[in-house]
């Protein structure tokens, strides 16, 4: 047997056990065997094992029972379970290429020597997906064909504190009855991994194309992996100073690369969790033992003010100690703003605003879509306020262009600028419909109203498997930004149980409808729509469709920026539906991509840039859409909703599964072609006549909460009578 390959398995991770092996299975490299150290058998495990030995007969897969065991606990079973020539560590979520194994067995063999330890390359990502890529597997095509660069020591290079991706001669482990540290709850790679590097007498090689995909899980709250689990503050420090202290002077090289990774992560790394904590804390403590355990004389500082500061920490100095980091920290941040000026103001927010600025509690700081507008249900419970109780409150609303005509006497500032930072730390109330910035200092006495801003159709946040978004931390921030939120606003029953499932939030939520809706139900609506009509300059002789089309998951630029291609036929629709209607198409704001409508400008307004859907429902007379919340909130109108489903299967089923099932609930018909929306709209009483009874249904499950009067129950209850 070549090579063993242990791979740990905890009770929640055995959903990665088929993508792990599929790529085990996969291997070049002949004479694997791999371990699997699982808590106990289940009927799961073994058809995921059966599936995998499908792939590849000759691949020796053997299970075996550890329960109650940790992750280093079963790495050991692994060791002394062993029977190949090498070990090989491979953690359950993560995945090889199908040569990593090959390269690195080559190599280990490469001039005769039999080398005892060979590193491969470490590539993080953030996605389950195939490591595979066509330019890749081309260069490695390559190199395998004319395999004749030889390998490279790591003579000058960093050592690696991870025992992953990694062969370590089985011989040389059970010499020197190297284990991992049972004790220990994370950190113990850098023990086992020093121990390693201290008894080899040989060279350690390094392989960059034998490429190990770490996945880096997207969801640390409620399935985190061992290192996202616990606080590294606390556990590398510890992890780090035992292992160094194994150290001799006669392994002068490899002790002084860790003892430099041990400084430059207490300087950089850690160095803010460890003084933004109070003077007396468990972390301050954990790394003044670490510097002792390590011994001051062994670490070379870059200015003797560094040493004096941790003299301070292991003297349980920690005020002294504190404003020595601090000024550091105070310097650091002064050549980050330099660096990047447009980020003054954060800092000034961040650092002295947030501190220092005294909560005024009639001041109410609104926010909509990310500044883009004036919009949403902020402007309703504003306008509630401003109508209700005129002069008693400050109103300041955010916008990116504050030049802007409405709304009128209010505070205008730009988002991000230094009057937005003053008033985000001034205002007693926040009211916003999306995530607050990640770096925002909820204030004590000051009050976050979430209005949110739609019924979910689509799986949000810990409802999905995974994130295909351009934000591959999604969930981490969201659960991080929604802790700050006191109150949440909920359309309905249904939209109260997703929020506490798929936001982890356990405060107040308030089912009183969406203050957006109120528009809806206003006694004047048929004259507001009107006026708005003749705002748009749409023609009055027609009906108004309005297509609300949403953003694709994995199809982005960058993150807040996504592409958008237009399926439907424009020109087609105008051809056979150009005498009866007229087009208004309202793309979300999330999409970066301009649509051409070069030819049918006569058919269709674009009104992506329009402030207020709402008003845009009082105006049309028909509503297309895929998978947006827009069609929750036209129900209340109970005019008809077409959804243009074109790609259903893959949003459903790949980017993010559905909470409804659309083929059975929709309150009208999935239609897959620009053909199927023109039949449709042709035969509109005929559509409207089958799905009457559907959306009466649909309106009284999901807008029974919209009365026309949310805005007012809301705001009377979190501004006018808090406590």
């Amino acid at each position: 047997m070549n090579v063993s390959i242990i791979t740990p398995v905890a009770a929640m991770d055995e959903m990665y056990i088929r993508s792990c092996g599929a790529s085990v299975a996969a291997q070049i490299q002949t004479g694997i065997e791999w371990i699997l150290i699982i808590e106990q058998e289940s009927a799961l495990i073994t058809e995921h094992v059966k599936d995998i030995q499908k792939l590849n007969q000759n691949l020796v897969i053997r299970v075996i029972e550890e329960k109650n065991a940790g992750i280093y606990a079963k790495r050991n079973k692994g060791i002394q379970s062993a029977q190949g020539e090498y070990i090989y560590f491979l953690d359950v979520d993560d995945r090889l290429h199908e040569h990593t194994l090959y390269i690195l067995m080559e190599s280990a063999m490469s001039e005769g020597i039999g080398y005892d330890i060979i590193l491969g390359a470490l590539k993080e990502t953030t996605f389950q997906k195939d490591i595979d890529s066509p330019t890749y597997n081309i260069l490695l095509k390559r190199l395998l064909d004319n395999r004749i660069s030889k390998p490279v020591t790591l003579a000058e290079k960093k050592y690696r504190i991870s025992a992953l991706n990694t062969l370590f001669r089985k011989d040389l482990i059970s010499k020197h009855t190297i284990l991992f540290d049972e004790e220990k709850v994370g950190h113990a790679d850098v023990i086992f991994t020093t121990q390693a590097y201290k008894v080899t007498k040989k060279p350690i090689v390094y392989e960059k194309d034998a490429l190990y995909q770490k996945y880096v899980r997207n969801d640390p709250i409620k399935n985190p992996s061992v290192n996202q689990e616990l606080d590294g503050s606390i556990y590398y420090p510890i992890g780090m100073a035992d292992a160094i202290a194994l150290l001799t002077d006669e392994d002068g090289a490899l002790k002084a690369e860790l003892i430099a990774k041990f400084l430059k992560a207490y300087q950089y790394k850690y160095l803010n969790q460890i003084y933004s904590q109070d003077e007396f804390n468990e972390i301050k403590k954990v790394w003044a033992s670490s510097f002792n355990k390590i011994g001051l004389n062994n670490v070379q500082f870059a200015r003797s003010i560094h040493e004096k500061e941790v003299k301070f920490l292991i003297e349980e100095k920690y005020a002294k100690a504190t404003k020595l980091a601090n000024r550091r920290i105070f310097f650091r941040t002064v050549k980050k703003v330099l660096k990047k000026p447009k980020t003054l103001n954060r800092v000034l927010y961040q650092t002295f605003l947030s501190k220092k600025t005294r909560i005024n509690k009639n001041v109410i700081l609104y926010e909509s879509f990310l500044g883009r507008n004036y919009s949403d249900s902020p402007k309703y419970i504003y306008e509630y306020l401003n109508k209700h109780y005129p002069n008693k409150y400050k109103h300041v609303w955010v916008f990116n262009d504050p030049s802007r005509i409405e709304p009128t006497g209010v505070t205008k500032v730009k988002r991000f600028s230094f009057k937005h930072m003053y008033y985000m730390a001034k205002a007693k109330y926040h009211v916003n419909n999306m995530r607050q910035p990640k770096w925002f200092i909820k204030r004590p006495n000051q009050v976050f109203l979430a209005t949110w801003h739609g019924t979910p159709l689509k799986k949000l946040v810990f409802d999905m498997n995974d994130v295909h978004s351009a934000n591959p931390n999604y969930k981490k921030d969201f659960y991080d930004q929604s802790r700050a939120w006191d109150y949440l606003v909920s359309a309905n029953h249904y939209s109260t149980k997703i929020f506490k499932s798929a936001f982890l939030f356990d405060n107040h939520i308030l089912e009183y409808g969406y203050p957006r809706n109120d528009l809806l139900y206003a006694d004047n609506k048929d004259q507001l729509a009107a006026e708005y009509k003749e705002r748009l300059r749409v023609p009055q002789d027609k009906k108004i469709v309005l297509y609300a089309p949403t953003w694709r998951d994995d199809e982005f630029y960058k993150p807040g920026q996504y592409k958008f291609k237009l399926q439907l036929d424009l020109n087609r629709l105008k051809e056979r539906l150009g005498n009866e209607y007229f087009f208004l198409i309202r793309t979300h704001y999330f999409i970066a991509d301009k649509l051409d409508f070069s030819g049918v400008e006569d058919f269709v307004l674009n009104v992506s840039d329009y402030d207020d859907i709402t008003e845009l429902y009082l105006i049309s007379d028909v509503l297309i859409t895929d998978y947006s919340s827009v069609f929750f909130d036209y129900a209340n109108l109970k005019r008809p909703i077409l959804f243009f489903t074109y790609d259903l299967e893959k949003y459903r089923d790949t980017l993010r599964g559905f909470y409804l099932d659309l083929e059975t609930e929709a309150p009208g018909p999935l239609l897959k072609t620009t053909e199927d929306v023109v039949n449709a709209l042709d035969r509109l009483e005929e559509t409207k006549q089958k799905y009457a009874t559907i959306l009466e249904d649909f309106h009284n499950e999901y807008c029974h909460l919209d009365d026309g009067q949310a805005s007012k129950h809301i705001a009377e209850k979190v501004i006018v009578n808090s406590k």
